[in-house]
């Protein structure tokens, strides 16, 4: 008789652990699943803490249903996760909002440009496109600004697919139109608006990205220097400390700070419009080195900026 109540007993106790295990496993499947788009190091140190909370609630003799009920369901603890580690859906989706306006306030730009100032190639006897073509020309201008805006009117699901179509349009209309040239910077900001949430989903990018942005960053006033060189231009002093200038900003970008992408940002904006009131025979190279220097900074501050760090329940 007790060794029949001995053998109930263990059996018993057997079961029970085999029960707190599955629970246990349950969770840290469930809580795996929805981690997917980390890293794997993000995600097996995750579940390692995870792991530690469910051994630190044994030994104080709580269930692994107490344990768990601390963490909250698993859909609440890896939103918490998420959101920490800078990978909150909201996060990213506003970097791509802000990519896309920015891209249509460029467009708008470039569209004031090439119809009221930029002269008019297609004409014997040079005038603007305002001037030769009437109000018309100015909307038709402006289309790739509405081109541009169009995801952050289209609903959460399909944004991605606009998003696509958006870059590819306005790839295209860069290249085949007269004057497209103008409108390069705004597809490349589409494409950043495409590309940005996705590098930036797991948090800060690592540092092949940030010396990307560095190496491009220098890339226009590399040429400018390289040119001089070359003798086509005589090499001033203003250009050696431009150069150190943006040597300095390539390599804060490569260490991931954010406000030097914001400086960049501003000088990219600063180059547009001394390219637009200053036309020339260098037009077109300040003009996209501008639009390269918006996208490049911009996305750099948008990926670094420190997420809002939600209060613990």
């Amino acid at each position: 008789m007790t060794e029949s109540m001995t053998t109930a007993k263990n059996t018993t106790i057997t079961e029970r652990t085999a029960m707190n295990a599955n629970a246990e496993d349950a969770y840290l499947r469930d809580v795996g699943k929805r981690l997917r788009a980390l890293t794997p190091e993000q995600r097996d140190a995750v579940l390692d803490d995870v792991r530690a909370h469910f051994a630190d609630a044994a030994d104080a003799g709580r269930t692994p249903e107490q344990a768990a009920q601390s963490l909250g369901d698993p859909a609440q603890f890896t939103e918490r996760v998420r959101a920490e580690l800078g990978h909150e859906p909201g996060e990213t989706d506003r970097m791509r909002r802000i990519l896309l306006w920015l891209a249509t306030g460029v467009a708008v730009f470039a569209a004031m440009f090439v119809s009221f100032w930029w002269p008019d190639g297609s004409l014997q006897v040079p005038n603007t496109q305002f001037k030769a073509h009437g109000f018309g020309i100015v909307l038709l201008n402006l289309a790739p600004a509405l081109i541009a805006a169009l995801p952050n009117f289209a609903s959460p699901r399909a944004r991605t697919v606009f998003n696509v179509a958006v870059a590819i349009m306005l790839s295209v209309v860069s290249f085949i139109f007269p004057d497209g040239w103008a409108f390069a910077p705004t597809a490349w900001l589409a494409w950043g608006a495409l590309l940005v949430p996705v590098i930036a989903r797991n948090g800060p990018p690592a540092i092949g990205w940030r010396i990307a942005g560095g190496v491009l960053a220098l890339l226009p006033i590399a040429l400018s220097v390289a040119g001089s060189l070359a003798g086509n231009w005589d090499l001033t002093r203003e250009t050696v400390l431009y150069a150190g200038g943006f040597a300095v900003l390539g390599v804060l970008i490569a260490l991931g700070k954010p406000w030097a992408g914001v400086i960049l940002a501003l000088v990219g904006v600063v180059a547009l419009v001394s390219s637009a009131l200053y036309p020339g025979m260098l037009t077109s190279g300040v003009w996209w080195a501008g639009g390269l220097f918006i996208t490049i900074g911009a996305s750099h501050a948008l990926m670094h900026t420190r997420p809002r760090t939600p209060a613990r329940r």
